[in-house]
């Protein structure tokens, strides 16, 4: 499973993995004997855990059904104390965020396969959270950028140049999410006595990205000999120098993906939660 791939990762942020669902305990010896999994899955058949942190999911599965007790799925990053630091949840039961997103938003190299872009303005890295993706997965694209010496481009806010920013070609396998940008700092340019916000040295841009469910195009899409799921977008920005002001310029970026089909297999029948 992919949150086993990922534990070293974890491990050397000094964080230990456990999992925790509404599953008994033979469900979960199953499981974890079939996938081999490592880490503790921690058995609350009557979800007074997932409803003492407020996130059983009422919304699709009300009570009288016989999946109530269903957390949204989610991940709880916890200090020491066991004091909550950070947080990761989605809407939808069906609908995942991938272990090793969680790492790359906390910093980490992202474990795709990068490319790379170079001008004389600035490098640019490409990259992707996970290799490999399957419907609901969220994963996080990566831009890192390395402007080059007394380079800077700019940052949102209010000015008339073109701030940087990715725009992602409508594709139907996905649901791309809001953009996240470093921290900008203020520039002043003093033969124009104007300060704006900018980026500059190293920074990273990331973009985090729903895959589709089951849906008639997914389903068209893992049909294919090798599938994969291929992003396409666009890179607007402008870049100055103390001296020379370039126009606005665009750049297309692209992100391959290996796509795989969701694990069906459920535990054996005696095992199942029955109505």
């Amino acid at each position: 499973m992919e949150l086993e791939s990922q534990l070293e990762g974890f491990r050397k942020r000094g964080l230990n993995v456990a999992a925790l669902s509404y599953d008994s305990v033979e469900v979960l010896k199953d499981f974890a004997s079939r996938r081999r999994i490592t880490y503790p899955l921690l058995s609350d058949p009557e979800s007074k855990v997932i409803r003492g942190f407020g996130i059983v999911n009422d919304l699709d599965y009300p009570v009288g059904h016989l999946a109530h007790g269903v957390p949204f799925p989610g991940t709880f990053i916890a200090d020491a104390k066991g004091v909550v630091q950070s947080k990761f949840f989605e809407k939808m039961y069906s609908e995942r965020r991938t272990a090793a997103s969680v790492l790359t938003a906390a910093g980490d190299v992202a474990t795709a396969a990068s490319s790379e872009i170079r001008s004389e303005q600035f490098v640019l890295k490409t990259s992707a959270s996970n290799a490999t993706v399957a419907p609901g997965h969220r994963v996080t694209l990566v831009l890192d950028v390395e402007m080059a010496k007394n380079m800077h481009a700019y940052a949102p806010g209010d000015h008339t140049y073109r701030p940087l920013t990715l725009i992602l070609d409508a594709n139907p396998l996905i649901t791309p999410h809001d953009l996240v940008r470093p921290k900008s700092e203020p520039y002043t340019f003093k033969p124009l006595n104007e300060t704006v916000p900018v980026y500059a040295g190293t920074f990273r841009i990331l973009q985090d990205v729903t895959v589709a469910g089951p849906t008639k195009e997914m389903q068209e899409a893992l049909k294919a000999e090798s599938p994969s799921l291929d992003l396409t977008g666009t890179l607007s920005y402008q870049v100055c120098s103390e001296s020379v002001c370039y126009a606005p310029a665009k750049i297309p970026v692209r992100w391959t993906l290996k796509l795989i089909p969701l694990d069906r297999e459920r535990a054996p029948e005696p095992l199942r939660k029955k109505p």
